[in-house]
């Protein structure tokens, strides 16, 4: 959600099928641990890694830092890229988007933008 707008994301199959695998886990998890776990109905959520205080339980909301240093760390290792901050996911997502030729509409509608010239001033570059 963005300026209380609800927005709605296409994914791909693949991203479907990955999320309901993830959720599967989740459940096991959940199922092995019902002492350990709290359900707060999220994607990401703590493991026994990002277990460090008392209070701390699985199904817990990661901290910001914790996905932003460690676990994006990891995944831009893995995949032998440039590493980059998680919000600049967002910035690489839209360039690509409108590089391929994306209508700016839809993009601005994507991001969440208010203003379409939110949107064109900050993404100009990408457009043709």
């Amino acid at each position: 959600m963005k300026n209380g707008k609800p927005r709605h994301l296409d994914i791909s199959p693949v991203m479907v099928e990955l999320l309901q695998e993830l959720k599967r886990y989740q459940a096991e998890v959940k199922m092995a641990n019902r002492t350990r776990y709290r359900g707060h109905g999220l994607v990401f959520t703590k493991e026994w890694t990002d277990m460090t205080k008392k209070t701390d339980c699985l199904g817990d909301p990661l901290q910001q830092n914790n996905l932003g240093q460690r676990e994006f760390a990891r995944v831009l290792k893995a995949a032998k890229v440039r590493p980059i901050k998680f919000h600049g996911l967002r910035h690489t997502s839209a360039t690509l988007a409108l590089s391929a030729g994306v209508p700016i509409k839809a993009v601005q509608e994507r991001l969440g933008h208010r203003n379409i010239t939110i949107t064109m001033d900050v993404y100009a570059h990408a457009l043709p």
